[in-house]
């Protein structure tokens, strides 16, 4: 048997010990580059969040801008002609009539779409809203029922007459809710109610041609009258016009030589050959207006989205702090109002803002 005197003086056991330690600084060094490469990362991510929050405060500052100009140009068009009636009145570009808006070195657009032109959904009555879903295709029985679950959901003084509004089903729900019994504050509600569910939304949850359809004709701000001069044929239906009157009115939309807006509602009657004076809802002002605004440098995209009313401000209305939404009565003379970039003296109100700062 070999013993620890005996072995060959040669003999040592320090080779397996420098192996280990070797082994323990690769380790480190492995350890320490993933830690840095963690590190680098996380850097590199917060350095691009910084780079492009610095790129969109500026296009975010000219945004505003722009719907500051663009309510300027609205408000004087609107004290000089006594109201808005529709873009073709001299206001579909509202950009050609100040300077120094955007600046230089940005790109600007602004575009439209006049929410008083559609059915208000918490204004408009049974009758007149069944005829609007009837008008989109549905049978009768299914638009009684989309009805019917409606008003369940929005008013609180309304008895269901069919099982599936019935607002105690929901209570069965695997997370048991009750209906608000008050207006849609947003469209995502609708997947929240039984039958707007199933006839508005594909199996994927998503909003199928029907429920599109359905959204394209109604607002969910409470608006009293309805602009003549921008509702579709939908809601022209809705308000109890039949196919021909319908027909009439697009027909002298197309028509070059017409007049591209009118002012009264006998006029537009007159113009038409259509006897509107018993629609009760029928208007011919815009008094609500979705206003879009894109600002562009470079490859660096930033929208805003507004919608404004001229009406009377809901007491609950949420404004952003950069535009003043003091209620003052259009001048009967046109005036020159005092604005800034921040700040605008204008009649109208603000009752939502959107930002979307885009790829």
């Amino acid at each position: 048997m070999t013993t620890l005197a005996n072995q060959p003086r040669g003999f040592s056991r320090r080779p397996a010990a420098r192996g280990s330690v070797i082994i323990f600084v690769f380790g480190v060094i492995i350890l320490t580059a993933f830690l840095l490469t963690k590190l680098i990362d996380r850097a590199g991510g917060e350095l691009l969040a910084e780079a492009k929050a610095g790129k969109r405060a500026p296009l975010r500052e000219e945004a505003y801008g722009v719907l500051n100009a663009t309510l300027a140009v609205l408000a004087s068009v609107a004290a000089t002609d006594g109201g808005l009636y529709a873009p073709a009145q001299g206001w579909k570009d509202p950009l050609t009539f100040v300077t120094g808006v955007p600046s230089p070195g940005y790109q600007a657009q602004v575009s439209f779409a006049d929410e008083s032109g559609l059915l208000s959904l918490p204004h408009t009555d049974p009758v007149t809203l069944q005829r609007y879903l009837e008008g989109l295709g549905l049978a009768r029985t299914d638009a009684e029922r989309v009805l019917d679950a409606l008003l369940v959901w929005t008013k609180p003084d309304y008895t269901a007459t069919t099982y599936e509004a019935d607002p105690h089903q929901y209570e069965n729900a695997a997370l048991p809710y009750a209906p608000p019994q008050r207006p849609l504050h947003t469209w995502e509600e609708l997947r929240s109610i039984r039958v707007t569910r199933e006839l508005f939304f594909d199996e994927q949850g998503e909003w199928n041609e029907l429920g599109e359809k359905f959204r394209a004709g109604l607002t969910l701000h409470d608006i009293g009258q309805i602009n003549l001069n921008s509702a579709g044929s939908s809601v022209l239906t809705a308000l109890g016009l039949d196919a021909q009157q319908t027909g009439n009115i697009a027909h002298s939309r197309a028509d070059p030589r017409a007049t591209p807006f009118y002012r009264s509602v006998p006029e537009a009657s007159g113009a038409w050959g259509t006897d509107l004076g018993a629609v009760t809802a029928a208007g011919v002002t815009t008094t609500c207006l979705r206003i879009h605004v894109t600002i562009s440098q470079g490859g660096h995209v930033f929208r805003l989205e507004a919608v404004v009313t001229s009406g009377k401000a809901p007491a609950t209305t949420t404004v952003n702090p950069r535009i003043s939404t003091a209620a003052a009565a259009p001048d009967t003379t046109p005036a020159v109002r005092n604005w800034t970039r921040n700040r605008i003296d204008s009649p109208f109100h603000i009752l939502e803002l959107r930002e979307d700062t885009g790829p």
